[in-house]
């Protein structure tokens, strides 16, 4: 599978080529604000996603305590998610959420997929590189 490097605001992703950033405001908290999101949609990301999309958005909580998150790990997607759906009128749809610190920045990243794109979605998220504010 072909890859290619995406990044903004200090962190990059090694993604299918098929990917891309989107800049939609898809999260309207501000604290933990959208830094980031990645998905395989052609054209605006609907709030309800269907299976063959792909949607990794991570938030960043600046004013939290780092102590409240915990240090970053490898991180397992399963292929059969539950369902995302609640807070920041983040979009809905089967993904796993995770919580985590990297380089002193609190992030959640959101994982919205289902199916053969698991993998792939795995690897982008282990792929990631947070630098330090």
């Amino acid at each position: 599978m072909k890859t290619h490097v995406l990044g903004t605001d200090g962190i990059r992703a090694v993604v299918p080529v098929t990917w891309h950033l989107s800049h939609e405001v898809l999260s309207v908290c501000s604290s933990p604000a959208q830094v980031m999101a990645i998905t395989n949609v052609r054209g605006p990301v609907p709030k309800r996603l269907r299976a063959g999309m792909v949607l990794i958005l991570l938030l960043e909580d600046r004013y939290g305590r780092t102590s409240s998150f915990a240090p970053r790990t490898r991180f397992h997607v399963t292929a059969s998610p539950g369902l995302l759906a609640g807070c920041c009128d983040i979009p809905v749809g089967p993904g796993q959420e995770f919580v985590f610190r990297d380089h002193g920045r609190n992030l959640y990243a959101f994982v919205y997929v289902r199916g053969e794109l698991t993998s792939a979605a795995e690897a982008a998220l282990n792929s990631l590189e947070v630098s330090a504010r």
